[in-house]
């Protein structure tokens, strides 16, 4: 029996990045030898078993064999297989490096090569069996793209080739990928690999659309809604770390689509066909409702703080109430976020919006000054409770507003 550390391990040791998880593959066992040793089988497809101290992942070497169209259609063998056929296997060569416990590199397939080059590439044409490989190809671009890291051209030209199988893909599975993307440091990479290779349009069209959509070139240097898109992606990324936020970016714009084209680059009522796309979009791909939930938010919203000074008392009780901030005051920092995101991809300046956040920001603090505590005391009760407390933070906040005004 031999163990090799295997995968991610020793690439991001190479990368001198740390090691979040280590994985080993074991060559010259049977399922029954681990077992014996303690091991505990994982599963019943696939050869994989947890370390009875550590826990983590030994997997006996196997090879694949595709038997259906579905990107988990595949027979395991796991009977004499040597190490460079287990590593054969695997998707990309910086993935397929073992190391044995020595700390010798077994590096079959130019992988360290690759790195040295900062190059995503493909390890043989079986690459081509797995249609989920091309989103963690995108995956990877996106996790390594500071760092230098490009798709390999025939790499890519291999997922141009796949894009025919990506609707075998489970929608949970497409979520997976793209939730792991979205915490990448640059998740707008991600959808343009996608875009580069023609998955995007069929994995997700409403964001392949946007591309065909003008924008307002006389405030933007873009040319296109997704070119915008992902410039938001980019700069949201680097104000926050937070997946749901970096998720409402993509989809603030997704209104666009539907927006009447008589009227383009502008693009009346999107805020709300925004909200419509989103709910169906996510319902497609069973997005989580954390994610939805604020997305539709920021889809009704993302313009609305550039205008906040000048709207009335009532419209910003309606707006603090519409995100529920009395219970939720991070939904506010959250959507300024998206919100400066979205003015930086615009115009490429905040000065002005700044004085906007701290009013807005102040508006709530007045308002929170009324509490529904202090109403029941008066007596108040049932809808009536809501009904006053509405009304007294309208009035306060009116009154503050009016203040605000005469000193500005």
């Amino acid at each position: 029996m031999e163990i090799y550390l295997v995968g991610g391990a020793v690439r991001d040791t190479l990368l001198k990045i740390p090691v979040v998880e280590r994985d080993w593959v074991v060559v010259g066992s049977t399922p029954q030898e681990m077992l014996k040793n303690g091991f505990q089988q994982v599963g019943r497809d696939f050869p994989v078993f947890l370390h009875p101290n550590n826990h983590e992942e030994y997997a006996l070497a196997r090879v694949d064999r595709k038997y259906g169209k579905r990107h988990i259609d595949f027979n395991c063998i796991s009977k004499d297989i040597s190490l460079e056929e287990d590593l054969q296997r695997r998707d990309l060569t910086i993935n397929a490096i073992a190391r044995d416990k020595y700390g010798n590199f077994i590096d079959p397939y130019n992988g360290i090569n690759d790195i040295r080059l900062c190059k995503l590439r493909h390890v043989s044409n079986a690459f081509c069996e797995d249609p989920l490989r091309v989103l963690r190809v995108a995956r990877f671009a996106a996790r390594f793209f500071h760092l230098g890291f490009s798709v390999d051209s025939k790499t890519l030209l291999l997922m141009k080739l796949m894009c025919c199988e990506l609707k075998w893909i489970s929608p949970e599975r497409v979520w997976k990928e793209t939730e792991q993307a979205l915490v990448t440091k640059n998740p707008h990479v991600f959808f343009q690999v996608l875009r580069d290779c023609g998955a995007l349009e069929i994995l997700f069209p409403e964001i392949h659309s946007l591309f065909s959509i003008p924008t307002l070139t006389s405030l933007q240097k873009e040319i296109n809604v997704g070119v915008h898109t992902l410039a938001v992606m980019s700069i949201v990324s680097k104000l926050s770390c937070d997946a749901v936020v970096r998720f409402s970016a993509l989809c603030h714009d997704f209104g666009k689509i539907f927006t009447s084209k008589k009227f383009w680059p502008n693009h009346f009522d999107h805020e709300v066909l925004g909200q419509r796309v989103i709910e169906k979009f996510c319902t497609r791909l069973r997005i989580p409702n954390i994610f939805k939930n604020f997305a539709k938010i920021t889809a009704k919203y993302h313009d609305f703080l550039y205008t906040v000074n000048r709207v009335t008392s009532e419209k910003l009780i309606q707006f603090f109430n519409d995100i529920d901030i009395w219970h939720h005051k991070k939904k506010l920092e959250k959507l300024i976020v998206v919100s400066e995101a979205n003015l930086l991809g615009n115009i490429g300046c905040n000065d002005f919006y700044k004085e906007k956040i701290k009013f807005l920001r102040k508006a709530y603090e007045i308002a929170n000054l009324i509490t529904a505590k202090e109403i029941i005391q008066e007596g108040f009760t049932g809808k009536n409770i809501s009904n006053v407390l509405n009304a007294r933070r309208q009035d306060v906040l009116g009154k503050w507003i009016n203040i605000y005004n005469i000193k500005n």
